[in-house]
C-alpha cells in the first residue's frame, strides 16, 4: 500500500507530483540498499591525549580493561587512562612489537610479537615462548582457542597448537597443507578455520586432521563468521564477500558466479557488531568501513564502497586511514585501534533523521499531520519524514520558526513579521495585526484556527480572514504569554512568566499561581493532550491532576531546566526536553514524584553521548517534543531535529568491575596488596580507582567510604580519586563501588585493607604509661597539697600556741606575782594579829582564797603553755566525760582504743575534745540510747575517733539545716574540725542511732617526734 505524501485532502501540481515520485523512487533504492539500522557516536583517543600509537591487536578481559598490543608495549585502558603494562621484576617481553592478543577465560592473556614467538601473561607474571622447533617462526597473526582448551597460533612460519604445556609446530600429521598459516578463527560449531595464503582449510570439532574447502585465499587473506552462520572472506583478489552455503558439513561455496576483481572492500580485519552491522578496516583504501543490512549480500558478491552505510576514515574525522584491528567489548561498544590512536564507536539511542541537515536553531521547525507524520523545516525547506528517510516537499519556505497542521490539513507556520498558511496548492501570507510584529507562543483551536500569543500586545485569534483580539482581563491582558496549546475539550491553557497558568474556557478563566503549588518559573510548554495536564518551565515540571497543581520533587537539578517540550508515551513515561538533553522519567517514578517532595525521581539524561546533535529550542513558540504514528519520540534541538525509538533502547545492564589501582603516601605509590602496611607518621592519603565501564566512561558513578573515618558512603560522581587527611594510626578498609551508565551498580565493588603503622608516642603501651605519670602527678599534687595544708594548720594552731605562751607569761609576770604579793602581805599581817583578834578569822580566808586563787591561776598557766599531762590523756578525758554523763543518765558508755597512744597537739587537744564531747553529751541528751560507744584510733595518718549510739538518730535534712534549726552545738562542731582542717561526718545509722566520724590528720593532731612531753611547773609561792 502507498501513502502520500501529503496529508489527506491536499493537492499538489504536476510538476511537484512528478518530482516527489522521482525522490521517493531514488530514496527507496537507497533505503533497500544503504538503510542503516542504528547510529553510532564516534569517540577518539589521539596520541596527544595520552593513546599508544600503532595499535595492532586488541583483547578484553574479564576485569573489564580493553588491552592494546602496540608498536611499543603492552598497553591497558580502563576507559579513561591508558596505562603501560610493565613486567614483574627480572622479566620482560622478548619484543615491544606485539602484533596479536588473545584472552583466556581465565583471565591470562596470549601476546604474538612481530619478530616472532609468543608470551603467556597469568597473574602479572610472563612465561615466554620462543621461535623454534616447537613454535614456527615470524610474525604472529592470531590466535584462536578451540573447545577442548588447546590455543592456536597463526604465524607466518606456519601454525602451532598449545596443549597446556607447550607449542606443537603442526604440519604433515594434522594434514594442514602448508608452512603458512594467515588468520585462524573458531566458528559458532566449534571448527577450526584458517587461511594458509593460498586456500581456506578447516578442522571439525574433536578431529585430528584438517579438511580442505578447496577456496582459493590470497595471502593475508581473513575469515570471520556472521551471526547467521555464514563465513564471510576478505582478501586482496575479491575484497570482502560472503561464502554462502560454505561449512564444515559443506565445504564448497554454493555460488558459481564470476567474481570481480577489486580490493576497495579488502580488510585487514572483520567484525560482525550484536546490531546486524559489519565493520572492516581497509588495507588498501584505508579506514574504517560499516555495512548494515547484511542480508542483502549473502549471494557472495563482494562489498563495494557504494555498499557501506558508514566510511570514517581521516577525511572524515579519523585520526589515521592506517587501522587494523577490530572489537567489541562486552558493553557492546565497538573499538578500533590504528596508528595514532584508539577509536570507539557507541551505539547511539538518539536517532538524526537522514537527509535533513543539521544547522541553527533559528532556521528549524517541527510538526506533525493527522497521520502521525512529522514534517520539518530548515532553512526554507520543508521535508515529510518517511520510513525511507526526509522527502523534500518544498524549498521557498524562508525564516519560518514553528509550525502546525490543523486537522484539515493546513500548515500554519510563524515567519519573521507574518505567518503562512498552506494547504495542497495554497500557499497564504497571513499579515499579524498592525503594530506587532512578534510571536511569543502559537496554538490552534478545535475549530483549526491559531491563536498566537503577541509581545506585548496580548491573545488574537484568527476568525473569518481578521485577527480578533482576546480578552482575558484587566490583569491577565497586561501579561504577554510564554505557552500555548488547546485540548480536546476546548479549554485553552496559556503559560505566563513566573508561575502562572491559565485555564480559558469560554468566558472563565481559572488562573494557577505559585499559591496553587505552581513552582516551574517562567512557563515554557505545556501539554494538554493527556489526562493530566502537564507543565514545563525554566524551573522544573508540574502537572495538574484533578484541578491540584502537583510540582515535581527536582530540587536544584540542572537536568530539569529549560523544558520547552513534553511527550507522555502510552506506557506514561515523560520525555523531557530541556536545556542539559533529553530526560526520560518512569510512569511509576513520575507518579512517586509529583507532589512529594521527599522523593526526586530516578531518571535518564539522553545527551551528546547518545547522539543528540543539541539542546532544547529555547523561547519555542510551539512544544519541541511529540510522539508519531510509530510510537517514536521527536525532539527539536538547536541543532535540528531527533528521535528516539522507546520500545528500542540500548541498556547497559552489565555491573563495571571495579579495581583499586593504588595508594598514595608520603610521595610513594603502593600496590594495593593484602598487607599493606603504611610507614609510621601516615596521616593523609590519595585512593586511585577505577570501575572499565568503556560504553560512556564519562558517566560511570562510585561511591566509596573509608571505614573508621566515613560515617556513610561518599558519592564521588566520575570522580575516580579519593583523598583523606588527619589519619590516625590504626587498621583501615577502603570500600569503593560504581554504576554504569545507565546506573547499573556493582554493589560488591572493590575495597583494600591498610595498616597505619604508630611511632612510638602513638603505641597504646606509651598512652597506658602517660596515663601512669599523669596519675602519679596527680597524687603527689594532691599530697603536695594535703602537706601544704597541714602545714598551714600546724602554724595556726603554732601561732595561737605562742600567743597563749605570752598570755601565760604576761598572767604569771603580772597578776600572778602581784596576788602572791598580795598574799605575803597578808600573811605577815594575819600572823602580827592577836589569836583573839575578830578580823583575823576573816583575813585568814581572805589568805585562803588567795592561796587558790595562786594554785588555779598556776594550773591556768600551765594550761595555756600546753605542757600539761592531760594534754597526752585524750581517752581518760572522753572517759571521764562518759563516766559523768552515764551516772546521770540510763545509757550505758564504752570507749575503746586501736594502736599506740600518742602525745596530741594542745592546740588540737581541746578542738578535738570539744567535738567528741559534744558528740557524746547529744548521744546521752537526745538519742534516746541505751548505749553510747567510742572508739579512738592512733592511725599513722590521722587521729580517728568515732561515736556510735542505738538511739532514734536523726534524719539528714536536720543535719543539712542544723544552723536554720538552732543546733548551735553541731555547728560548732563543723566550726572546730574547719580550723583543724579535719574531716567531720554526722550520719544516721541504720536500722537506728547516729554516727559520728572524726578525721584529724596527722600533722594537726600529733606532737612531732622528740618533742617533750612532761609538764613545766612555774614557780608559785606557798
Amino acid at each position: 500500500m502507498t501513502r502520500s505524501l501529503w496529508p489527506r485532502g491536499a493537492h499538489w501540481p504536476a510538476w511537484a507530483r512528478a518530482a516527489l515520485t522521482g525522490l521517493c523512487l531514488a530514496l527507496a533504492g537507497i533505503s533497500s540498499s544503504h538503510a542503516a539500522q542504528y547510529e553510532f557516536r564516534r569517540k577518539l583517543w589521539t596520541t596527544e591525549q595520552g593513546a599508544p600509537a600503532d595499535i595492532w591487536a586488541m583483547a578484553q578481559g574479564k576485569d573489564g580493561y580493553l588491552w592494546l598490543g602496540t608498536g611499543q608495549g603492552l598497553y591497558r585502558f580502563d576507559g579513561v587512562r591508558f596505562e603501560r603494562f610493565e613486567p614483574a621484576a627480572g622479566e620482560s617481553f622478548r619484543s615491544n612489537d606485539i602484533t596479536a592478543l588473545a584472552m583466556l577465560p581465565d583471565g591470562a592473556l596470549w601476546i604474538g610479537f612481530y619478530y616472532g614467538g609468543a608470551s603467556l601473561l597469568r597473574d602479572g607474571h610472563l612465561r615466554q615462548y620462543t621461535a623454534g622447533d616447537s613454535f614456527p617462526a615470524g610474525t604472529v597473526l592470531s590466535f584462536a582457542r578451540t573447545g577442548d582448551g588447546a590455543v592456536w597460533a597463526a604465524t607466518e612460519g606456519g601454525l602451532a597448537r598449545f596443549d597446556g604445556r607447550r607449542w606443537h609446530a603442526v604440519g604433515a600429521d594434522w594434514n594442514y597443507p602448508s608452512n603458512r598459516a594467515d588468520w585462524a578463527m573458531v566458528g559458532h560449531d566449534g571448527t577450526l578455520w584458517v587461511t594458509t595464503g593460498e586456500t581456506l582449510v578447516f578442522l571439525r570439532h574433536g578431529a585430528h586432521r584438517f579438511e580442505s574447502t578447496g577456496q582459493p585465499v590470497y595471502k593475508y587473506g581473513i575469515v570471520a563468521q556472521a551471526p547467521d552462520g555464514t563465513l564471510w572472506l576478505s582478501e586482496h583478489e575479491h575484497g570482502t564477500r560472503a561464502l554462502p552455503g560454505l561449512t564444515a558439513d559443506h565445504p564448497q561455496v554454493d555460488s558459481t558466479q564470476a567474481l570481480p576483481e577489486s580490493d576497495a572492500s579488502w580488510a585487514h580485519r572483520l567484525l560482525f557488531d550484536r546490531y546486524g552491522n559489519l565493520w572492516g578496516t581497509s588495507v588498501d583504501k584505508g579506514g574504517i568501513f560499516r555495512v548494515a543490512s547484511l542480508g542483502r549480500f549473502n549471494g557472495g558478491q563482494p562489498l563495494q564502497p557504494a555498499d557501506f552505510a558508514e566510511k570514517i576514515d581521516r577525511a572524515g574525522g579519523l585520526m589515521s586511514d592506517r587501522s587494523v584491528p577490530l572489537l567489541q567489548d562486552a558493553e557492546g561498544t565497538v573499538w578500533a585501534g590504528t596508528n595514532l590512536g584508539l577509536a570507539s564507536f557507541h551505539r547511539n539511542n538518539v536517532m538524526v533523521p537522514s537527509g535533513v541537515p543539521l544547522g541553527a536553531a533559528a532556521t528549524y521547525a517541527m510538526a506533525m499531520d493527522s497521520t502521525g507524520s512529522v514534517w520539518i523545516l530548515n532553512d526554507g525547506k520543508l521535508f515529510r519524514i518517511t520510513d525511507a528517510g526526509a522527502v523534500l516537499v518544498r524549498h521557498d519556505l524562508r525564516d519560518v520558526s514553528a509550525a502546525l497542521f490543523a486537522h484539515d490539513g493546513t500548515l500554519w507556520m510563524v515567519g519573521r513579521n507574518q505567518m503562512f498558511a498552506l494547504r495542497g496548492r495554497s500557499f497564504t501570507s497571513v499579515q499579524l495585526p498592525p503594530g506587532t510584529s512578534k510571536v511569543n507562543a502559537l496554538t490552534l483551536d478545535a475549530t483549526g484556527h491559531p491563536w498566537v500569543a503577541l509581545a506585548e500586545h496580548g491573545i488574537y485569534r484568527w476568525h473569518d480572514g481578521q485577527w480578533l483580539p482576546v480578552n482575558l482581563g484587566r490583569s491577565l491582558g497586561q501579561l504577554t504569554p510564554t505557552a500555548m496549546t488547546a485540548d480536546a475539550a476546548g479549554h485553552l491553557w496559556i503559560g505566563y512568566p513566573d508561575n502562572r497558568l491559565a485555564d480559558v474556557a469560554g468566558e472563565t478563566v481559572r488562573l494557577y499561581t505559585p499559591a496553587d503549588g505552581l513552582r516551574v518559573g517562567n512557563i515554557t510548554t505545556v501539554n494538554a493532550s493527556g489526562k493530566d495536564v502537564l507543565i514545563g518551565g525554566e524551573l522544573g515540571v508540574a502537572r495538574l491532576h484533578d484541578g491540584h497543581v502537583q510540582p515535581m520533587a527536582v530540587g536544584d537539578n540542572e537536568a530539569f531546566n529549560g523544558i520547552t517540550g513534553i511527550a507522555q508515551a502510552a506506557n506514561g513515561d515523560l520525555w523531557l526536553n530541556g536545556g542539559k538533553g533529553v530526560v526520560r522519567v518512569a510512569a511509576q517514578e513520575a507518579e512517586a514524584s509529583f507532589g512529594h517532595a521527599d522523593h526526586p525521581p530516578a531518571y535518564r539524561l539522553f545527551d551528546y553521548r547518545d547522539g543528540l546533535p543539541g539542546i532544547a529550542v529555547q523561547a519555542a513558540k510551539v512544544s519541541t517534543s511529540l510522539i508519531d504514528s510509530n510510537q517514536h519520540i521527536w525532539f527539536l534541538t538547536n541543532q535540528g531535529p531527533a528521535w528516539v525509538a522507546p520500545d528500542d533502547l540500548h541498556s547497559n545492564t552489565l555491573p563495571p568491575p571495579v579495581s583499586i589501582l593504588k595508594l598514595k603516601a608520603n610521595g610513594a605509590n603502593y600496590s594495593p596488596i593484602d598487607t599493606l602496611q603504611l610507614p609510621e607518621g601516615t596521616d593523609s592519603l590519595q585512593l586511585e580507582y577505577t570501575a572499565t565501564s568503556l560504553a560512556v566512561p564519562a558517566r560511570v558513578g562510585f561511591r566509596y567510604r573509608l571505614d573508621g573515618v566515613d560515617s556513610a558512603w561518599q558519592d564521588a560522581g566520575n570522580r575516580r580519586e579519593a583523598f583523606y587527611s588527619n589519619l590516625a594510626p590504626g587498621e583501615y578498609r577502603f570500600r569503593v563501588v560504581a554504576a554504569n551508565d545507565d546506573g547499573v551498580w556493582n554493589t560488591r565493588g572493590a575495597e583494600l585493607r591498610f595498616t597505619i603503622r604508630p611511632w612510638f608516642y602513638q603505641t597504646l603501651w606509651f598512652h597506658v604509661l602517660c596515663a601512669l605519670a599523669v596519675l602519679a602527678l596527680v597524687a603527689a599534687f594532691i599530697a603536695w597539697r594535703m602537706r601544704l595544708s597541714a602545714e598551714r594548720v600546724h602554724l595556726q594552731l603554732t601561732e595561737r600556741m605562742n600567743e597563749r605562751e605570752r598570755i601565760a607569761r604576761d598572767i604569771h609576770d603580772t597578776l600572778l606575782q602581784g596576788v602572791q604579793g598580795l598574799l605575803l602581805r597578808l600573811q605577815v599581817m594575819l600572823a602580827d594579829m592577836a589569836p583573839d583578834d575578830k578580823r583575823r578569822l576573816a583575813l585568814k580566808t581572805a589568805v585562803e582564797q588567795a592561796r587558790q586563787m595562786v594554785i588555779e591561776g598556776r594550773g591556768k598557766i600551765i594550761a595555756l603553755r600546753g605542757d600539761g599531762p592531760q594534754y597526752t590523756e585524750l581517752v581518760q578525758s572522753l572517759l571521764a566525760v562518759g563516766e559523768n554523763l552515764a551516772s546521770i543518765y540510763p545509757t550505758a558508755f564504752h570507749i575503746t582504743t586501736e594502736g599506740k597512744p600518742r602525745a596530741l597537739l594542745p592546740s588540737a587537744f581541746d578542738e578535738i575534745v570539744d567535738i567528741v564531747r559534744e558528740g557524746i553529751r547529744n548521744a546521752f541528751i537526745h538519742a534516746q540510747a541505751a548505749r553510747v560507744d567510742v572508739h579512738v584510733a592512733y592511725e599513722a595518718r590521722a587521729l580517728r575517733i568515732m561515736v556510735t549510739d542505738d538511739g532514734a538518730g536523726v534524719d539528714d535534712a536536720t543535719l543539712r539545716a542544723a544552723a536554720e534549726r538552732g543546733h548551735w552545738g553541731v555547728v560548732g562542731m563543723r566550726e572546730r574540725a574547719q580550723r583543724l582542717g579535719a574531716q567531720l561526718v554526722l550520719r544516721r545509722r541504720q536500722p537506728h542511732g547516729t554516727e559520728l566520724q572524726l578525721s584529724v590528720p596527722c600533722r594537726a593532731a600529733y606532737k612531732p617526734a622528740g618533742q617533750r612531753v612532761g609538764r613545766r611547773t612555774p614557780p608559785v609561792a606557798q
